[in-house]
């Protein structure tokens, strides 16, 4: 399974939570040129899904 593909099947598992970010960071961190682009094109859909208090945490930990 690609970087991309495990991006989306973690995006699937809802509600977001903490570790969602951290393994979201973490895929992004992995992939390499235009995967990495598409990784990034999905993080408004992460932070859009996270409430407010795990979106500060995200943030205070430099994942969104």
């Amino acid at each position: 399974m690609t970087l991309i593909e495990q991006t989306q099947q973690l995006l699937k598992q809802t509600p977001y939570t903490i570790q969602t970010c951290r393994d979201f960071a973490h895929l992004e961190k992995r992939a390499k040129g235009q995967e990495a682009d598409e990784i990034a094109d999905l993080l408004p859909a992460l932070i859009a899904g996270l409430d407010q208090q795990t979106h500060m945490q995200a943030f205070n930990e430099g994942l969104v």
